[in-house]
């Protein structure tokens, strides 16, 4: 959803690794791999501890702060998370499972229940070059999802459809808590609060947020 940037490498040992395999890549074994948690957190840390595709808060900042790491290696034990690490092109992971620009964090239901069979398309993908949520997508404030910018021409919104269904972005468990956290925060503005005072202090969520504000036409 939001663009992601993923240059800022604190897990510097699992780089450096990564760069010596040459396209040769050991069978992906999840969290039973050396660097697992020097990604998963490191991820984190660049997607702000929220799923790279639906934005749902899966993990305190406690847990990927710059200071949980010493020379390049991620330090704590058994961090505290939800979700789980997804290759984007599942093509990919038989043969380049630990490549740093195909991974993202995301919640697990969506990791678990929208398993792409068919070939990837990218038009989604966060940290891809050019990528802006705000000229692929619009938000409908009263269902609570996201479809394709209806000033795209046809076959970019087919596309962008499509990867919105594939990514999981519009899946029921996230649709609720959207619902539940935006409500909230517009029923605030509405009589306690302000915009930048919510914005403020939100952390997740942020696109459809930013959206609805534009909709608003609020300054």
């Amino acid at each position: 959803m939001r663009k992601i940037d993923k240059s800022h490498i604190i897990s510097t040992e699992y780089k450096v690794w990564e760069s010596s395999l040459q396209g040769k890549h050991p069978n992906y074994t999840s969290s039973n791999h050396k660097f697992y948690y020097d990604i998963v957190m490191n991820l984190f840390h660049c997607q702000g501890g929220v799923c790279a595709y639906t934005e749902v808060l899966l993990c305190s900042e406690d847990y990927y702060s710059t200071n949980c790491w010493h020379n390049g290696k991620y330090t704590i034990d058994n961090p505290q998370f939800f979700g789980a690490l997804d290759h984007f092109d599942p093509a990919l992971k038989k043969n380049r499972a630990w490549a740093w620009d195909n991974l993202f964090m995301v919640q697990k239901d969506i990791n678990d229940k929208h398993k792409r069979e068919s070939p990837v398309d990218d038009i989604l993908k966060p940290d891809r070059e050019g990528y802006d949520p705000f000229l692929l997508l619009e938000y409908d404030e009263k269902l609570h999802i996201f479809f394709a910018n209806v000033n795209q021409e046809e076959s970019l919104q087919e596309r962008i459809n499509t990867m919105i269904l594939t990514l999981g972005i519009n899946h029921s468990t996230i649709v609720k808590k959207r619902k539940e956290h935006l409500s909230s925060i517009f029923e605030k503005i509405n009589f306690i609060s302000t915009w930048q005072e919510e914005e403020t202090k939100n952390y997740q969520f942020f696109t459809a947020l930013t959206m609805f504000k534009q909709m608003k036409q609020v300054d």
